[in-house]
């Protein structure tokens, strides 16, 4: 019974990091589609260019609730709201 405990955690573990792994390309990508109908001159988009390379980065690096901080971080900048799973 204990096994099976463990084996269900792990389980449950495993599809939150697979959900959250799937979902900063989207948010990545909202916010450059959102930045690309922008004025690229705008302080505030180059603020959130950086914060999106931020975000492409740690999500490389398998840090994916940090890439989803950096992408929230950056649509509120931008005035945004993100469509999230």
């Amino acid at each position: 019974m204990k096994k099976l405990v463990i084996a269900v955690a792990a389980l449950g573990l495993l599809a939150a990091t697979s959900a959250t792994a799937s979902q900063c390309p989207l948010l990545i990508k909202q916010l450059t589609d959102a930045m690309a109908t922008m004025s690229p001159d705008d302080a505030r988009v180059k603020s959130a260019q950086a914060l999106v390379e931020q975000a492409r980065k740690l999500h490389s690096e398998g840090r994916h609730a940090d890439s989803i901080g950096k992408a929230d971080e950056a649509a509120k900048l931008l005035g945004i709201t993100l469509k999230k799973l």
